[in-house]
């Protein structure tokens, strides 16, 4: 077959001969990498897919209310930003305890965490103020008194280098034991677990002559195993959650604590982000971690009767036995303050719950 039966219109033979050379030449093959890129660039760069990523991690583990909370609020950061930033979470302590998050998040390996009240701590210690034991009695209590002093806590946070996103619930706490707890004396003769580096259950612990033994969160469970310990603290949902409850026999029915975090987020990593993000993450967090304290409490309540109907005892401690513990506290204070936490922090508290329970009632004249 000739070259004209070939191609009979020899202009555009000749027209595509030429775009096939130039395709092979190097100015395009330039071009052809480029046309790639840009193609693969708007293929990854879509909704769901963050420009910006902040690597979260937490000691909550997955399944957790803490974890819901935090691909919620990615979830919507990035339906509001159109891809341009959203979270990776690294839950369960997969990126060590709260002190190595700290030093992860110090040389940029991370940028944020949810924190524990002990962690938390290690930031800003006036956060120990809240959680001394026998300060709150209810969760309306602790509502005011955290939206009260609110401001206080996002500037201390700050000066250290760390934007406050809110605070993330972890509840009331109990004593969890292999043998019942009804009193102090009780207690003495048992190895409690506390909080690594909190020196509040530290300074507790020791004036009630316990056998404290330090260990980080995600230890306690194979401490309880073999028998390092035999007494734990923790909410009823972190109980279970944790798998504490599978080690224990017996429930204390006193609530000893309130026991509160925060997702915190370095402030260096924020700073990347537009105003606009930054609000977007700011409003998302609020709502979203707003949520995490109601589904807790409804948590705390159904937890506690799980673990009943599993066969944990709930002991009650005699009116005195109360009294005692509430004494205790009350003799470590002096030790407590301007070394645990700031005389100022602990006053503000007080303040505000001291306004609380003397706010008239609408049946008052």
């Amino acid at each position: 077959m000739s070259s004209s039966e070939r191609c009979p219109e020899a202009g555009v033979c000749r027209s595509r001969s030429s775009h096939a050379r130039y395709w092979r030449s190097w100015p395009g093959r330039v071009l052809t990498s480029a046309v790639l890129v840009l193609i693969l660039v708007v293929i990854l760069v879509r909704p769901g897919s963050a420009q910006t990523v902040l690597k979260i991690a937490t000691l909550a583990p997955e399944g957790s209310n803490w974890i819901s909370a935090l691909r919620a609020i990615d979830k919507e950061v990035r339906e509001e930003t159109d891809g341009a930033v959203g979270l990776k979470i690294y839950p369960g302590g997969v990126q060590g305890g709260e002190g190595a998050m700290i030093r992860r998040m110090r040389i940029r390996q991370l940028h944020g965490a949810g924190f524990s009240g002990g962690g938390l701590s290690q930031l800003f210690t006036d956060v120990l103020a809240l959680e001394t034991p026998f300060t709150f009695d209810n969760y309306d209590e602790v509502d005011y008194v955290l939206e009260q002093i609110d401001d206080y806590y996002r500037r201390g946070f700050a000066e250290v280098g760390y934007a406050f996103m809110g605070w993330m619930e972890i509840g009331f706490v109990h004593l969890l034991s292999k043998r019942p707890i009804r009193g102090r004396q009780e207690m003495a003769g048992m190895k409690v677990w506390r909080m690594q580096e909190n020196p509040v259950t530290g300074v507790i612990f020791d004036r009630a002559g316990v056998n404290s033994i330090p260990l980080i969160i995600p230890d306690v469970l194979l401490g309880l195993q073999t028998n390092l310990v035999e007494v734990v603290y923790a909410s009823p949902a972190a109980a279970i959650m944790l798998q504490w409850f599978t080690r224990v026999k017996y429930i204390t029915d006193l609530p000893i604590a309130y026991a509160l975090g925060a997702f915190l987020i370095d402030r260096r990593a924020m700073d990347k982000l537009t105003d606009k993000q930054q609000q977007v993450l700011r409003d998302a967090a609020r709502r979203h971690l707003k949520r995490q304290r109601a589904v807790s409490r409804a948590d705390h309540v159904e937890a506690l009767q799980v673990m009943v109907d599993q066969g944990l005892v709930l002991v009650s401690p005699p009116e005195e036995e109360i009294k005692d513990f509430q004494l205790l506290v009350h003799e470590a204070l002096p030790d407590l303050l301007d070394t645990a936490f700031s005389r100022e922090s602990f006053d503000l508290v007080r303040s505000y719950l001291s306004e609380f329970r003397h706010r008239p009632t609408v049946s008052d004249p």
